[in-house]
């Protein structure tokens, strides 16, 4: 297995690749995306407490590409500060030892394809996960 330095760098090429391609940009936009935003990158085994120390240094929202060395693949999604659930709306609880890649596709086994996780801002422990769609165009 490749050592984490190059994994990482793997990860930030493919990265900007894919920034390169229209259906993405687009994708962004819609999620108020702003050009010159940092994407923060992600391995798929990174903590969830790792990637909040890396996400808490910029302003919300921060979006974060998460890489699957093993097979390529490559999700982003976008962490912003929790807001209150709807009515009736239940949400789970995460563990900051979780890895990003098992948050991730834990949730995307739930309703909807487009995830957003929201946080509070500033208090790790107290992390929420919540689905959003994109809006067809």
């Amino acid at each position: 297995m490749a050592d984490d330095r190059s994994l990482r760098r793997k990860a930030a090429f493919e990265v900007a690749r894919r920034l390169a391609d229209p259906e993405i940009r687009r994708q962004f936009c819609e999620h108020q995306h702003q050009s010159g935003d940092e994407v923060l990158v992600a391995l798929e085994s990174d903590t969830i407490d790792e990637v909040y120390a890396k996400m808490s240094r910029h302003t919300p929202p921060v979006t974060v590409g998460i890489y699957w060395p093993e097979t390529g693949r490559l999700e982003f999604t976008t962490f912003a500060p929790d807001q209150a659930p709807p009515a009736g709306q239940t949400r789970e609880g995460i563990g900051g030892a979780a890895a990003i890649g098992m948050l991730f596709d834990h949730v995307s086994n739930q309703q909807g394809s487009t995830l957003r996780f929201n946080l509070a801002w500033g208090a790790a422990a107290s992390m929420h996960v919540e689905r959003f769609s994109a809006s067809l165009a």
